[in-house]
């Protein structure tokens, strides 16, 4: 028993390293790296945290839900 987990052990580290030694060769590195302008931006972005939207998103919002009325089947 304790060989077969060995053995299990040993080919799941082979096969692991494989799977890397191919993909290292295959996925050229432009790919491998995230590009410098991409983080950047990423790092830009601001959610928008507010939950007091105005009077006129949450009226526009309401009447879409009266007019849909998916209690009765209507959408």
């Amino acid at each position: 028993m304790k060989v077969f987990a060995f053995l299990l052990l040993v080919g799941l580290a082979v096969s692991g390293w494989l799977v890397h030694r191919h993909w290292r060769r295959t996925v050229p590195p432009a790919v491998r790296a995230t590009p410098p302008a991409v983080d950047t931006w990423q790092r830009s972005i601001r959610l928008d945290s507010r939950t007091d939207y105005t009077d006129p998103l949450r009226e526009k919002l309401r009447r879409e839900e009266e007019r849909q009325r998916p209690q009765e089947g209507r959408n």
